[in-house]
């Protein structure tokens, strides 16, 4: 067998990093992998500049170029092949836009959409790209992720951008929205993408429990004002009111909400 020293310390950091939910430091890497130190910062130097690695000041987390990586193989795997029909089924059974999205550096990308007859158009073409923290497919992953993670991915944002007025325009306000969405296991997004369009999504897990994609469910406010009785959006973008009403039998979208989740279990079961 080849050895090639240099490679294998690189990847033995990256798993180290991997498995951890927290900044690693340097000295902790050389500890932990017995790695010679000044061999450590050579790789960490390389593999930051590649973007596998970025530096946060508690230390080292995972770049979003691993996530990237992560997104191709999606492609050359079995996830679209066997979703597709699932997906189909979901979009089907609501007479909604259903899609399955992953994360492409800091961008959610869309890698299926079914629609049935009498579904809305909404801005999710297969290959479309969004910021990950204005879709509800985004945050779905982005919240399952470490928030070390999270940063790293947002580490090359400038600022944070809006297409209707509304959603996250911070780190910090993005942060409270995921962790909303954390605690309750999926996300949604009420005219963040797509004015008069709110969208419902769940994570989609691979064999080692990591997110690696996310079903979504488009619906037009319709059928979300449907049980208010005010038609008016009270989130404001915020994320603060997202969701909170979810799950209450009186609540239109609660019925949408259990389909997503049972959507994203059955595509996560299929890759398992």
């Amino acid at each position: 067998m080849a050895e090639v020293p240099a490679l294998r310390r690189a990847i033995g950091i990256l798993r180290h990093m991997a498995a951890s939910n927290r900044a690693i430091t340097a000295g902790a890497l050389v500890r932990s992998l017995e790695i010679p130190r000044s061999s450590a910062y050579d790789i960490l130097a390389v593999l930051e500049e590649l973007g596998l690695v970025a530096r946060t000041e508690s230390g080292y987390v995972l770049g979003a170029g691993v996530h990237e990586l992560g997104a191709s193989y999606l492609r050359t795997n079995p996830l679209q092949r066997l979703a597709q029909p699932i997906v189909r089924q979901l979009a089907e059974d609501t007479a909604a836009t259903a899609q399955l999205a992953v994360i492409r550096g800091w961008e959610t990308e869309y890698v299926l959409k079914e629609q049935s007859l009498k579904s809305v158009a909404v801005i999710t073409a297969t290959g479309v790209r969004m910021p990950s923290y204005l879709t509800a497919t985004g945050r779905a992953i982005l919240a399952q992720l470490p928030k070390s993670e999270v940063l790293a991915m947002l580490q090359s944002e400038t600022g944070f951008v809006t297409r209707t007025g509304k959603g996250p325009t911070s780190v910090k306000a993005l942060n409270a929205v995921l962790a909303q969405e954390r605690r309750v296991g999926w996300a949604i997004e009420h005219g963040e993408v797509t004015p008069g369009i709110s969208t419902i999504a769940a994570p989609v897990f691979d064999v080692l429990g990591r997110p690696i994609a996310a079903v979504g469910l488009s619906v037009p406010d319709s059928v979300k004002d449907a049980g208010t009785g005010s038609g008016k959006d009270t989130d404001k973008g915020s994320g603060k009111d997202s969701g909170k009403d979810l799950g209450k039998d009186s609540d239109p979208l609660a019925p949408l909400v259990e389909k997503v989740i049972a959507t994203a279990a059955e595509v996560t079961a299929k890759l398992r």
